[in-house]
């Protein structure tokens, strides 16, 4: 009994000193390591291609400065075609759609500042073959079912190639002042990955490349779940809603940039307890500044309306 209590009494100044060597003062003054311009344009088929430009702020920044005299200049695979126009706070638009294979270029010069070069090129949009819903794929933690979405489409193994799925659903709404009804998409959640092409990535995205593909074909099977459920004979069902699927084929910089992005917006909301605080840093494409100048080609579902369930 007296080694125990010796025991204690040496280590409880220990535990003690360890928790007051944390409480130090930080000092909440950030140094100021002058700003630069950083420049974000998700290109997106389809959509006009619109260039957002700020400047970088001290650490502890909330809001960024928006730039709006800067002049952005559009090649179309190597051919000058307009200056964009600002519509709004730093946000400058073209008048022209994007579409695949088409190399877009921007020249974009801010007063006091290099001029800042971007440039990519979306991929054609994949082929989706075949596409299966499974009402019931597997069962979560607390026994509530889960559905999936089978999902078979054509792969190119001499290429590579990069892919995001998403699957939103359609929620119904009803406006009480009206009484008119209207629909938003919602993204699903992913209770569990189970797909080895997926798991190879390491995160928990629908997010992958097909480095593992050989076939000329591929069937991935994507567990979700809505966020609702509802209990029927004895057990919990997820409550399904139609659905829309989007296949997109990602540029290179763009499959980096969601990547990193993750794991920034992860580190950033750590607690430093359960899960660790880290730095992970944004990906940049951009020549003279910051940011990104990348995005996607995507093939999309019309609305897919499960079946009922069968008991």
């Amino acid at each position: 009994m007296k080694i125990k209590n010796y025991l204690l009494l040496f280590l409880l100044p220990c535990s003690l000193l360890a928790v007051f060597s944390c409480r130090s003062l930080v000092d909440e003054e950030f140094p100021d390591y002058g700003q630069k311009p950083v420049i974000n344009c998700i290109l997106v088929q389809g959509k006009p291609l619109t260039v957002h430009i700020s400047m970088t702020g001290k650490l502890d920044s909330t809001l960024l400065p928006l730039e709006n005299d800067a002049k952005v200049d559009l090649w179309v695979d190597s051919v000058f075609v307009e200056r964009l126009e600002r519509q709004d706070d730093g946000v400058y638009v073209s008048t022209r759609l994007v579409q695949p294979l088409v190399e877009y270029s921007c020249e974009i010069a801010i007063p006091d500042y290099q001029t800042v070069y971007c440039r990519e090129t979306l991929p054609k949009p994949a082929v989706v073959e075949k596409i299966e819903h499974i009402n019931i794929a597997g069962r979560d933690e607390e026994g509530t079912t889960f559905p999936a979405i089978k999902l078979t489409f054509r792969n190119y193994p001499n290429e590579t190639r990069y892919y995001e799925i998403s699957i939103r659903q359609l929620l119904r709404y009803r406006d009480w002042d009206s009484k008119e009804e209207y629909y938003e998409e919602e993204q699903v959640y992913i209770p569990l990955i189970n797909d080895p092409v997926l798991l190879n990535e390491g995160l928990p995205l629908m997010l992958f490349s097909n480095e593992m593909i050989t076939d000329s074909l591929y069937t991935m099977v994507l567990n979700y779940t809505t966020g609702a459920s509802y209990g029927v004979s004895g057990s919990y069902v997820t409550m399904l809603s139609p659905l829309i699927i989007e296949l997109r084929s990602l540029t290179y910089d763009y499959y980096r940039y969601r990547k990193q992005l993750y794991l920034y917006s992860a580190g950033r909301s750590a607690d430093g307890l359960v899960t660790p605080v880290t730095a992970s840093p944004v990906y940049s494409n951009i020549e003279n500044a910051s940011g990104i100048f990348s995005g996607y080609s995507f093939v999309k579902t019309d609305t897919i309306t499960p079946p009922p369930y069968e008991f």
